[in-house]
């Protein structure tokens, strides 16, 4: 129990239902310190964007959470560092950089669907019932953000198994709240796999640069210094599954959430206008991301609770996105939201908090932006009488990254 006689994040309790938990944070102890985790966590909408707008609240505990997997990345980074190198990528995910993207994007989503068509057609063949059943997780999105990325550093497409091997098992890491040491030692093993790769490539495109991201890094200079293959290599680790995350859950958990109500589908896939409202409210209802970490650097005050400098602290995105201080009927998934602006939902200002806040701002949001559009237009085009073949199989999983496992439909 934590130190209000809560369960503690952990438990079986609170995997059986975190949200339930959430609903009694807000209520009881906003701010508390949890010990199975060893954090303070803090729970409502309006503490948690206090929390990322405040730089007393480091990246530093990502020392232990990212850096064995990783590296150092830009996450960690704070200040001038960070904004030198959040400026030398950044470019590579928006503005007209992402107009070249969007035949990669086309040709990664085609064959994806392509698969699934073909997987559907010779299922049909063999069902004089006419079932054509797939797994939207299994079968797409799973794979879809991932080779975005891999495309995008260029890397070529026979290697795709291999990155989507690391990404699931980076996942796992990251999601290591208890920090368990074999998973750690897990962490250390997935580093090094990666950096045996991804070295021989770096040294060949500063010999032969392309327009890839890879070699947008590894010519690229920051105050006249050419950036460590250790920092390029945290970098390509880091895309390869900060990258996809976001796509992948979010993809999942709007079908998901459009087709446990026909009647949202049936609109949505009549006015196309609404496709950037359902990634919205995705977005806020389901964030891939639930949990995000913290670290103070001086004595703090929050939520009436005083934090001591150098405590962990977890910021529950889930919570805040359905805390009923800041949404009506938050535990609803709404298409049509009026305390939802959907036109900021990937930019910096958006309302809700799936990817942050302040400085530390998801970099790829427009670029997920771009694939979440792309793809579930594409699924609306192609396969408009598309049902849930099991509700109840497609419910969320997990607690710091939380999504479907399995989104089961009929085509």
């Amino acid at each position: 129990m934590t130190d209000r006689g809560l369960p503690e994040l952990l438990s079986p309790e609170v995997a059986a239902d975190p949200h339930a938990f959430y609903r009694r944070l807000r209520a009881e102890a906003p701010v508390v310190w949890d010990e199975s985790v060893r954090a303070y966590l803090v729970s409502r909408y309006e503490d948690v964007a206090r929390v990322y707008k405040n730089p007393v609240f480091s990246t530093k505990a990502y020392e232990w959470q990212l850096e064995p997997v990783h590296g150092k990345t830009i996450l960690q980074m704070d200040g001038t560092e960070h904004a030198r190198h959040r400026a030398l990528v950044s470019p590579a995910f928006r503005g007209k950089s992402l107009d070249r993207l969007h035949p990669m994007l086309m040709r990664n989503a085609g064959a994806v669907v392509e698969e699934i068509v073909l997987r559907a057609a010779t299922d049909l063949a063999g069902d004089l019932a006419g079932r054509r059943d797939v797994d939207l997780v299994r079968d797409f999105a799973n794979y879809f953000p991932v080779y975005v990325i891999a495309d995008l550093l260029g890397f070529d497409k026979e290697d795709h198994p291999r990155f989507l091997r690391w990404y699931t098992a980076v996942i796992r890491v990251i999601s290591n709240l208890g920090r368990d040491p074999e998973i750690i030692a897990e962490a250390a093993a997935i580093r090094a796999e990666i950096s045996e790769f991804v070295t021989p490539f770096i040294a060949e495109r500063r010999a032969n640069p392309g327009e890839d991201l890879l070699s947008v890094l590894a010519t690229a200079e920051i105050d006249g210094e050419p950036l460590a293959d250790d920092e390029i290599r945290a970098y390509v680790s880091l895309l390869l599954t900060a990258g996809a995350e976001t796509t992948d859950k979010t993809f999942a958990s709007l079908f998901r959430n459009l087709l446990a109500d026909p009647g949202q589908f049936e609109r949505i896939r009549h006015d196309r206008s609404l496709v950037v409202k359902a990634v919205a409210e995705t977005l806020r209802f389901s964030p891939p991301t639930q949990i995000n970490t913290r670290e103070t650097t001086e004595d703090v005050e929050l939520g009436g609770v005083l934090i001591p400098a150098g405590s962990t602290v977890l910021v529950l995105i889930g919570s805040a996105n359905r805390d009923d201080r800041r949404y009506a009927d938050p535990d609803r998934f709404v298409l049509e939201r009026d305390d939802l602006d959907a036109t900021k939902a990937f930019s910096g200002a958006a309302d809700h908090l799936a990817f942050g806040s302040g400085r530390h701002f998801c970099l790829g949001a427009m670029l997920a932006k771009a694939e979440l559009e792309i793809g579930v237009n594409l699924f609306l085009d192609r396969f408009p009488e598309m049902r849930l073949a099991d509700p109840e199989a497609a419910s969320d999983v997990g607690l710091k990254m939380r999504g479907p496992r399995t989104v089961p439909v009929t085509l």
